[in-house]
């Protein structure tokens, strides 16, 4: 997936077509005012890219594929042109030739996360109640174990709130990223991801209730966001349409996904391609619709229509009763039974197969005959079926069996590698080890070598000092034996003359 490079210039052409060929017939054109701020995203993304393979294999599993959504280049203005087209009373983009429903199952299938029917709706128990600073700490402390000394700069009043900086945060950690542990890493990276990207109600700042929701995530093992996008992202449509201006609160991002799976060609559904599901999330007997808790308010998703986009036969999908599960948590009495009456609901919900049924029911051409005249739409209807959608929809690359039948391969190749990997360390090991050995006993044999030859050196030395004293010894003993001799000659003659001085006395005394 790479939208990246095409999704700024496609998404604005495309933008461009679906106003001027689908306005042609309109009275009035609506004008909305949508502000487009979003946080810087160049950290977190290299943050993200600072994970090793492995921690990215663990981010996916726990927290499904939202890194890649940090790749997508925001569709804003194909946002604003559909956004024309969208009808809070209906709950859906209402085109002349065909209808748009955003489905719980299409966004399943982006993040990839855990199946919808087996994870619990979100729980707004923190929506209602004030955030003080010590509350969003201990949030924060449980997630990373960080001091109050270290977070108190991070968090930031906001509309008499607070707000957690995840830039300053980041900013701050410097190094001390890298001394974290894979699972703080992880947690960090993916707290950003919801709070600046999936979530994005501050423009600064994580707000606080994305902190409380993602600390519901940290502790479900099958918690699914999908439901919680699609209902902020609902609610924020409309607030928008009601107000005509304001800021988008769902996330741009899944959304320019959605629509360009929808309406442009199958170069944009590489990776997040629209399902053609064999199964969709339907409603406990006796309902024909579910009420979805978001950040800010509950609203209605009707498995009518949405499961109309996947090949089911459409009947009529009894809006005027679903509509009144809208509400808003900060202006509604009755919160906590309207939040405990939607998670009953959602505990009843189950997956059940589509049968490819194509075309309507006679009962839905008459009922939504009737609703678009209520609706006064400014452009022409001509068309009350929705066979277009399945001819722009994608097929499953591979059925739930076959995609759980692969994670099962996978898991067992996983392992069987980690077992050769964790051989071939062993066997390293024990040939480090080895070599190890082996280089001592050559340092040692130099050392020995060198040792012999300074021993053979000072043999040497000693060998020259001995043939030295004894040529000076026979020097000695020559020089000894010519003194003797010399001595021996010296008696004789003092004998000699001795001798001669007795005959010599001898003489005078004969002679007297």
């Amino acid at each position: 997936m790479d939208f990246t490079e095409h999704t700024t210039r496609q998404g604005k052409r495309l933008g461009e077509d679906i106003t001027s060929h689908y306005t042609a017939n309109r009275a009035k054109e609506s004008i909305f005012s949508v502000n487009t701020s979003k946080l810087d995203l160049k950290l977190l993304k290299e943050a993200y890219g600072l994970l090793s393979s492995r921690e990215k294999h663990d981010f996916e599993v726990r927290f499904g594929c939202i890194g890649d959504l940090l790749s997508v280049m925001p569709g804003w203005n194909l946002f604003k042109a559909m956004l024309k087209f969208f009808v809070p009373e209906y709950q859906a983009f209402v085109f002349p030739q065909f209808e748009l429903v955003l489905t719980i199952d299409e966004y399943h299938h982006f993040l990839r996360c855990s199946p919808a029917a087996d994870s619990p709706n979100f729980t707004p128990q923190a929506q209602h109640m004030k955030f003080t600073l010590e509350k969003v700490q201990e949030m924060l402390q449980g997630m990373w174990g960080f001091s109050s000394e270290f977070l108190r700069p991070l968090v930031t009043t906001r509309d008499s709130s607070y707000g957690f900086d995840w830039n300053a945060a980041l900013m701050a950690l410097g190094k001390r990223l890298e001394a974290m542990t894979p699972s703080q890493r992880i947690i960090f990276v993916a707290l950003g991801i919801y709070g600046t990207v999936i979530f994005p109600i501050y423009v600064k700042t994580i707000a606080p209730m994305v902190i409380a929701l993602f600390e519901q995530l940290l502790h479900t093992l099958a918690f699914n966001p999908a439901s919680t996008v699609v209902a902020e992202t609902l609610w924020s449509m409309k607030e928008i349409w009601a107000k005509r201006s304001g800021r988008f609160l769902g996330c741009i991002e899944l959304f320019t996904i959605w629509a360009h799976g929808h309406l442009k060609g199958p170069q944009f559904k590489a990776l997040f391609s629209v399902p053609s599901a064999t199964y969709y999330l339907a409603p406990p007997e006796g309902h024909h619709s579910i009420p979805l808790l978001g950040i800010h308010g509950g609203v209605t998703y009707s498995v009518e229509l949405a499961s109309r986009q996947f090949g089911k036969a459409q009947n009529a999908p009894y809006l005027d009763d679903a509509l009144q599960s809208h509400f808003d948590y900060m202006s509604s009495p009755v919160i906590v039974n309207k939040v405990s009456k939607a998670h009953k609901m959602w505990e009843r919900c189950r997956m059940l197969p589509i049968w490819k049924e194509r075309g309507t029911r006679s009962q839905y051409e008459q009922w939504r005959s009737s609703w678009i005249a209520k609706l006064s739409l400014p452009w022409k209807v001509t068309n009350t079926k929705n066979s277009t959608i399945m001819d722009l929809t994608a097929k499953l690359e591979l059925s739930h069996a076959q995609r759980y039948q692969q994670v099962v391969e996978l898991k067992d190749k996983i392992a069987s590698l980690e077992k050769d990997l964790t051989a071939s360390k062993e066997i390293c090991g024990k040939q480090k080890r080895s070599l190890n050995f082996a280089e001592e006993q050559r340092k040692r044999l130099l050392r020995v070598k060198a040792d012999l030859k300074a021993r053979e050196k000072e043999n040497n030395e000693l060998i020259e000092k001995v043939t030295r004293q004894q040529e000076l010894k026979g020097k000695v003993i020559k020089w000894r034996n010519a003194y003797n001799n010399l001595l021996s000659d010296y008696d004789a003659l003092q004998k000699e003359l001795q001798a001669a001085k007795q005959s010599r006395q001898g003489k005078k005394e004969n002679t007297t």
